[in-house]
C-alpha cells in the first residue's frame, strides 16, 4: 500500500482496509479509526499531542477525527483502517466521548488485536465477519484505553489548518498569511504549529507537496516530472529536487522507477 496515495484518497474509502508495509504519514485526520501495529522496535506514532516510539507488537489507535501521523523508518507495520460504516456499535457506545489513551502495550490485548488484523488481512472474510472483527477490536480498545471527554481545545483549530493546507498547498503559503488567516500572531502560531505537528510550516508544506506529487504521478506516470512538481506548489526545480532527495534519499526519477525498494 502506498501511504501517500492512501492519504490523498482517504475520504473516499468506505470499507475496511488492512495492509502490511512501511508507513511515513504526515499529520492528517479523517472519520475512520486508524490503527498502527508495530512489527519491529522504533516505530514513531503521534495522536493529537501524544507521541510514542512503539516497540514491536505495540499498538497506536487514532480515534475518529484525531490528528495523527506515523513513521516506521522503512520497517513494516500493520495498518488497519475501520471506516464509519463499520463503527456503528462503537459510535453508539462512545457518543461524544473519546479514547483516553491512543497507545496499547498490554501484550495479551495487543496479541488479540493483532490476531483480528491478521485474519482481516489473510482470510478474506465476509462483510458480516469483518464487522465482527471490527467490533472485537474496538471493544478491546475501549476496555483497555477507556473513554473520556476530550479536553484539547487546539484540535479543532489544527484540523482547520490541515484542511486549508490540503486545499491550498499548490499556492504561495507562508507563516505571515497563514497566521493572519487564523487570527494569531506569527510567533504564537509558529510555536503552536511546531508543537502540535513536530514540523515547521515549510517542512510540512514540502512533505505535503511531495505527497501530492507522488499521487499525481501514480495517476499519470507519463506526466512531466518538473511540470507536475510545479503544479503541486514547488516554486523551482532546484527546491523540488532538494526536498525530494532529503526525504526519500534519491532523486524523484529514481524513486518513481522502483519506489518499493526505497525507504
Amino acid at each position: 500500500m502506498d501511504t501517500a496515495v492512501y492519504e490523498s484518497d482517504r475520504t473516499r474509502i468506505n470499507y475496511i482496509q488492512t495492509w502490511r508495509g512501511s508507513t511515513k504519514a504526515l499529520p492528517h485526520y479523517h472519520q475512520s479509526v486508524e490503527i498502527v501495529i508495530a512489527l519491529t522496535d522504533g516505530v514513531y506514532a503521534r495522536v493529537n499531542d501524544s507521541e510514542r516510539t512503539l516497540s514491536a507488537r505495540e499498538i497506536c489507535i487514532a480515534d475518529c477525527f484525531d490528528i495523527h501521523s506515523s513513521d516506521s523508518h522503512g520497517d513494516d507495520v500493520y495498518v488497519l483502517i475501520i471506516p464509519k460504516e463499520y463503527l456503528t456499535d462503537y459510535l453508539a457506545i462512545k457518543q461524544k466521548k473519546h479514547i483516553s489513551s491512543p497507545f496499547i502495550d498490554d501484550p495479551e490485548i495487543c496479541e488479540k488485536i493483532i490476531a483480528c488484523t491478521e485474519a482481516l488481512l489473510n482470510d478474506d472474510p465476509s462483510p458480516l465477519t469483518q464487522r465482527g472483527y471490527a467490533n472485537t477490536v474496538m471493544g478491546l480498545v475501549c476496555e483497555t484505553c477507556g473513554l473520556s471527554d476530550s479536553a484539547n481545545a487546539n484540535i479543532s483549530v489544527m484540523q482547520a489548518v490541515l484542511d486549508y493546507l490540503e486545499d491550498h498547498s499548490d499556492e504561495d503559503i507562508n507563516l505571515d498569511t497563514l497566521s493572519r488567516r487564523f487570527g494569531y500572531s506569527k510567533y504564537y502560531f509558529s510555536r503552536l504549529f511546531n508543537d502540535f505537528f513536530k514540523f515547521n510550516l515549510n517542512e510540512y508544506l514540502a512533505r505535503m507537496r511531495i505527497k501530492n506529487f507522488l499521487s499525481a504521478m501514480k495517476s499519470d506516470p507519463s506526466a512531466d516530472i518538473i511540470g507536475t512538481a510545479l503544479n503541486c506548489g514547488f516554486n523551482s526545480q532546484q527546491t523540488f529536487y532538494r526536498c525530494f532527495t532529503k526525504y526519500y534519499g534519491v532523486p524523484p526519477k529514481e524513486y518513481l522507477i522502483a519506489p518499493q525498494k526505497i525507504n
